[in-house]
């Protein structure tokens, strides 16, 4: 398949709980008529390396989501030196609103359109804003030269390096809320549609600059508001930081002799429901051990960033001794694990065919080192007939003890 550059392409990353059948997905891309003259591309089909190549997904696109990319060389008039000549004179207005229709009528996670063998995207529709903050960090996360907080070496990172950079690219996605992402764009269009949200660098004419594809890329990636621990809230800009008093307000001054009046007791904030956690101890060390009802990568989060008022609730059976003490020393844990695809090696979901091949055995448990989305480096572990496991503990087999 002959492709030319300065093609338009329409990138298109499916949710990975997306199930379409052959005449919606026509449908969507605009029926068979509009795909005449363009060609389809099923990048799932592509040696890996091709496509890191033509454009990288990964660590973006995650397990089980499929991507295809619409490729049409009749809307963009090739330029003769696209390095030379950053302007693309032609009007891609309407391609942009059928990106937007598409991705309303599909259960699309994210579409972009850029111009083939040029980096940077004209437009990006997502279904929430810290996606457009992802797929904008890629460049970071596969620079070799690059580290974990976003500073260019002389040198390529050592393989150790790297996969600790890859490792915390979830982490990193935490750092910013969406306010703070969308206040930091400038000179970039943004705008909402539905659940969708849209950004892009079109001029009025539907022409595009692609100098400034570079700016929203990074305005978007922000990377120099990266943390000093990968995970933790950026420190606000000061446009950011509230500037009324935190004081509350003062109330009528009571009469001389009288007591001032109590103030009104704050409403108890309902907890979610679920079962509770359970609490043992390893070598003086409380480790908590989480049923599949009380797991998520928001727990993770919670975890990683030892906010432990988002972990322990108080309907767990623990004592306001040991409440004390998870705060001030922490807590390791232990949680069920669904798929091995939830978990990470180099950068990559893991397969059960590199868990056949990586992980050990002893003692009729099966483990190996992965990395959790949002919280870090884990121990997998397998136990027949229990199933499998993520824990923070260092021992697989005294985790294995505690699985009930």
């Amino acid at each position: 398949m002959a492709l030319q550059l300065d093609s338009l392409v329409t990138d298109l990353i499916f949710q990975s709980t997306a199930a379409i059948d052959q005449k919606a997905l026509v449908e969507g891309l605009g029926g068979q008529t509009a795909l005449e003259h363009k060609q389809l591309l099923d990048v799932d089909r592509l040696d890996p390396r091709a496509e890191m190549e033509l454009s990288p997904s990964m660590p973006f696109r995650r397990r089980g989501e499929r991507r295809l990319m619409l490729i049409d060389d009749q809307v963009i008039t090739p330029r003769a030196d696209p390095q030379a000549d950053p302007w693309i004179k032609n009007d891609l207005r309407p391609a942009k609103q059928a990106l937007i229709a598409m991705c309303q009528s599909l259960p699309i996670r994210l579409g972009r359109l850029f111009a083939l063998g040029s980096w940077g995207d004209a437009v990006i529709v997502a279904r929430n804003v810290r996606d457009l903050r992802a797929i904008c960090l890629l460049p970071w996360a596969l620079d070799p030269q690059v580290d974990v907080d976003g500073k260019r070496r002389q040198t390529p990172l050592s393989q150790k390096e790297f996969e600790a950079k890859i490792m915390a690219y979830e982490k990193r996605l935490e750092e910013l809320d969406d306010q703070q992402i969308i206040a930091g764009l400038t000179g970039v269009s943004f705008e909402r549609r539905g659940d969708l949200v849209v950004v892009d660098v079109l001029e009025a004419d539907g022409t595009w600059d692609q100098r400034k594809s570079l700016v929203m890329e990074t305005q978007l990636a922000a990377i120099d508001r990266f943390s000093m621990i990968p995970g933790a809230p950026a420190q606000p800009k000061a446009s950011e930081r509230p500037t009324k008093s935190i004081r509350p307000p003062a109330g009528p001054t009571p009469a001389k002799g009288e007591a001032p009046a109590a103030a009104p007791a704050a409403p108890a904030k309902a907890e979610p429901k679920g079962p509770p956690l359970t609490a043992h101890e390893i070598d003086g060390k409380v480790v908590l051990v989480f049923p599949a009802e009380r797991f998520d990568l928001d727990v993770a989060a919670a975890l990683g960033k030892r906010d432990w008022d988002q972990v322990v609730r108080r309907s767990d059976n623990l004592t306001g001794a040991l409440r004390d003490r998870i705060h001030r020393d922490g807590a390791s844990w232990i949680a069920p694990l669904e798929f091995l695809s939830e978990v990470f090696v180099d950068g990559k979901p893991l397969s059960k065919a590199e868990f056949d091949k990586s992980s050990t055995t002893a003692n009729g448990v099966r483990s190996m080192d992965v990395h959790f989305p949002r919280f870090g480096p884990v121990t997998l572990l397998e136990i027949s007939g229990k199933g499998r496991f993520v824990t923070s503990l260092d021992s697989a087999e005294r985790a294995a003890q505690l699985v009930t």
